[in-house]
């Protein structure tokens, strides 16, 4: 069998310094990526990744010794999770790299990657070795633990130390 040569270019999203990932995503699988390279910096313990809805099932702690399930959909922009047709009571959460479904339910969390990745890029210059949590782990999974959303917890650290973004 021979491999044909595809005449399309690559797209590739703006220059970013992240880890391994040298571009912003441009589409789903992206998206995928980064949660998987940031999942721990969000507190989550990722137990499946699947191709049907919801995409991901994860778990994050709620207390000592307790763990809740989260069902994650991943989408490039929010506003995809309504034209696939999902059903949102089928999701606690949805990892986008772009927020824009205002109709989206207050009850479903949304983790906005590209509004997050400067805090992302700094956290990975501040850690030095895997088992010590940086300064924003520790305050993400203390405001976790007080049951605020991911999208208050980044409000409050950019607000609270102006000094460490």
């Amino acid at each position: 069998m021979t491999m044909t040569a595809n005449k399309r270019k690559r797209v590739f999203g703006d220059k970013v310094q992240f880890k391994s990932l040298s571009c912003a995503p441009v589409n789903e699988l992206g998206v995928v990526y980064l949660f998987g390279v940031l999942h721990e910096t969000f507190d989550y313990q990722i137990e499946s990744i699947q191709a049907g809805f919801p995409d991901c099932i994860a778990r994050r702690k709620i207390g000592s010794n307790r763990w809740e399930e989260v069902r994650i959909e991943f989408e490039f922009d929010s506003r995809s999770f309504v034209s696939h047709g999902h059903d949102p009571e089928g999701v606690d959460v949805i990892v986008c790299w772009k927020h824009n479904w205002r109709e989206c339910p207050g009850d479903i969390e949304v983790i906005e990657l590209s509004n997050l990745l400067g805090e992302a890029e700094q956290i990975d210059m501040q850690i030095k070795t895997k088992k010590k949590l940086t300064a924003w782990q520790e305050y993400c999974r203390q405001k976790r633990l007080e049951g605020h959303d991911f999208a208050e917890i980044a409000r409050r650290w950019k607000a609270e130390r102006p000094h460490e973004r």
